[in-house]
C-alpha cells in the first residue's frame, strides 16, 4: 500500500486539490452564468487588458498549443466576443482584439471575478494570498517540463 507522505509533499496533488476549490468558483460566478469556459475568460480578460494580442502572445500567455489556441479563438469568435484582423504592422500575421459585445462583457465579468476572488481570499491571509500568487506564477513561469527520452 502508498504512503499518503508521497501526496502530503507532492505539488501537483496540492494545486488539483486547490483547482477542485477554484473550478467550483469560477463554474458558480462565471462559468455556468455566461456560458464560458476557463480559457474564454482568461483570453476575453487578456485581451480587454492588452486591446490588442498576437496569437503567438496568447499561445505563451494561456500556455497552450497553436492548435488549442486556434480552436478557442473559433469558438470566441464564433460567439461574437473576439474579432481577428490582420497586423496593420505585418500583413502576414494577425491581431486579436475584442469586438463592442466581448467588451461589453470583459467589463461586467469585472466585478464578478472580484467577488469570486474575495470568496477564495478568505481562506487565506493577505500575506498568504500574495505568496500563493507569487509561488504558482514561479511554477507556470519556470521552463517548460520536458518528456524524458
Amino acid at each position: 500500500m502508498a504512503s499518503r507522505a508521497v501526496l502530503d509533499t507532492t505539488v501537483g496533488f496540492h494545486i488539483a486539490r486547490a483547482g477542485v476549490v477554484a473550478d467550483a468558483a469560477f463554474d458558480l460566478h462565471i462559468g455556468k452564468p455566461h456560458d464560458l469556459r476557463r480559457v474564454d475568460y482568461s483570453l476575453l480578460m487578456l485581451v480587454a487588458a492588452s486591446e490588442r494580442l498576437a496569437p503567438k502572445d496568447l499561445v505563451q500567455l494561456l500556455s497552450l498549443s497553436a492548435p488549442k489556441l486556434s480552436m478557442v479563438l473559433d469558438r470566441m469568435q464564433e460567439l461574437g466576443f473576439i474579432d481577428r484582423a490582420p497586423n496593420p504592422l505585418d500583413r502576414r500575421s494577425v491581431q486579436v482584439t475584442l469586438t463592442a459585445q466581448g467588451a461589453k462583457l470583459a467589463r461586467s465579468l469585472e466585478p464578478v471575478a472580484r467577488r469570486m476572488e474575495q470568496g477564495l481570499k478568505k481562506r487565506l491571509s493577505a500575506a498568504d494570498h500574495a505568496e500563493l500568487i507569487r509561488l504558482l506564477r514561479k511554477l507556470a513561469d519556470g521552463p517548460p517540463v520536458k518528456a524524458r527520452t
